[in-house]
C-alpha cells in the first residue's frame, strides 16, 4: 500500500509542504493519515475534521477520537461542526449533497489560513464506482461519471487505484484504529442503498464489474480532457484571454456550433469558476443558454460564481 502511494506523494508533495488531511475517522482516511505520517513531516500535517452532526452521541465520539489521537501523535487539528440536517432542510438541498459542499467549504478555508499546497482525502475506487452510478442515477452529463479525479484543483486523492477491500485489510494487518459509521447501513440515504443492495447485485453479472466500471470511468476522462482542450482551443481562435483568466468570446461564433459544444462551453467556464459543476444543473444550462443567444445587449447573468456580460456580439467572463 505504501508503496504504491509514494511515487503519487512524492510526484505532487515536497517534505516542505504543508498539506491537510481530510479525516473522517473511518478506515480509509485512517489509513490515509498513517501512511503520511510515515512519510510526511508531522509539523506539516493538519488534520482537518468536519462534524455534520448526523450520527449525534456517536460523532461526539468520533470528535474525542480524533483529538486523542492528534495529541498522541503530536498532530494540529482543525475541527468543526454543522447542523447538516436543518441546513439541508432551509436551502432544500439532499442531505449528502449539503454534507458535501459545507465539507468541502471548510476544507478549503482550513487550506487558506495554513497557506497549505493540497487538500490530501482518502477516496478509494470502491468511492469512484459509487459516485459514478449515484450521480447517473439522478441524471449527469460527461463529467458526473468521474467527479472524483486523482488531482482536483487543490485536491488529492492518493487512493483511488485502491479497492475499499484492500484498505481494510492492510488496517487490519498493521493494527491501525478507526472508527465505523453505523449511518452507512442506513438505507433511508440513496447512497447507502446503491452501496448495500444494488451495487452487490452488480456482481451476479459480471464478478469484475468493479474493473469493468473503472475502466469506463477512466475512458470518460479521457474524453472530458479531449473536450476541454477542444474548448481551450474554442476560445483561443473565438475571443481573447488574459494572461489569469478568460475575457470573452464571440456571440454570433458560440451559436453557429453545435448544441453540445455549447453546453461543453458553459460547463467548462463554470467549472473554471467554481471549482467543481455542483449547482450547475439542467436548468441553470438553459438560462445560461437563454441569455447567450437571446437579442439585446448590455445585460448580465450570474449563477454561482460565474458571472457573464454581453455587450454587442461579445460576451464577457468577468
Amino acid at each position: 500500500m505504501k508503496n504504491s502511494v509514494y511515487p503519487r506523494y512524492k510526484e505532487h508533495i515536497d517534505s516542505s509542504d504543508m498539506i491537510i488531511m481530510a479525516c473522517s475517522w473511518w478506515v480509509d482516511s485512517m489509513v490515509l493519515l498513517n501512511l503520511l505520517m510515515g512519510i510526511h513531516p508531522h509539523e506539516n500535517i493538519i488534520v482537518a475534521h468536519f462534524d455534520h452532526s448526523i450520527r449525534w452521541q456517536e460523532s461526539h465520539q468520533d470528535r474525542e477520537f480524533v483529538e486523542l489521537f492528534c495529541m498522541e501523535h503530536k498532530l494540529l487539528l482543525e475541527a468543526e461542526k454543522e447542523d447538516i440536517l436543518a441546513l439541508a432542510k432551509t436551502e432544500k438541498r439532499g442531505i449528502e449533497e449539503m454534507a458535501r459542499i459545507r465539507r468541502y467549504e471548510f476544507l478549503e478555508r482550513i487550506r487558506e489560513k495554513y497557506h497549505a499546497k493540497w487538500i490530501l482525502t482518502a477516496h478509494h475506487q470502491d468511492d469512484r464506482i459509487e459516485t459514478a452510478d449515484f450521480n447517473l442515477i439522478r441524471g449527469t452529463k460527461l463529467w458526473g461519471i468521474h467527479a472524483l479525479t486523482y488531482e482536483q484543483w487543490y485536491i488529492l486523492r492518493l487512493f483511488l487505484d485502491k479497492t475499499k477491500e484492500e484498505i481494510v485489510a492492510f488496517s487490519k494487518k498493521h493494527a491501525i484504529p478507526y472508527r465505523d459509521d453505523s449511518s452507512n447501513q442506513d438505507d433511508s440515504y440513496l447512497r447507502n442503498r446503491l452501496r448495500n443492495t444494488i451495487l452487490p447485485l452488480f456482481s451476479e453479472i459480471n464478478p469484475e464489474y468493479r474493473r469493468a466500471l473503472a475502466n469506463f470511468i477512466h475512458y470518460t476522462e479521457e474524453a472530458k480532457e479531449w473536450i476541454d482542450q477542444t474548448i481551450l482551443a474554442w476560445l483561443l481562435l473565438n475571443g481573447n484571454r488574459s494572461k489569469k483568466e478568460w475575457r470573452y468570446f464571440s456571440v454570433s461564433s458560440f451559436c453557429s456550433e453545435s448544441s453540445f459544444l455549447q453546453k461543453e462551453i458553459i460547463r467548462f467556464l463554470y467549472e473554471e469558476a467554481n471549482r467543481w459543476t455542483i449547482g450547475l444543473s439542467e436548468g441553470s444550462m438553459d438560462e445560461l443558454l437563454r441569455f447567450i443567444h437571446e437579442a439585446g445587449n448590455m445585460t448580465e447573468k450570474e449563477i454561482n460564481k460565474l458571472r457573464l456580460e454581453k455587450k454587442w456580439d461579445a460576451v464577457y467572463i468577468v
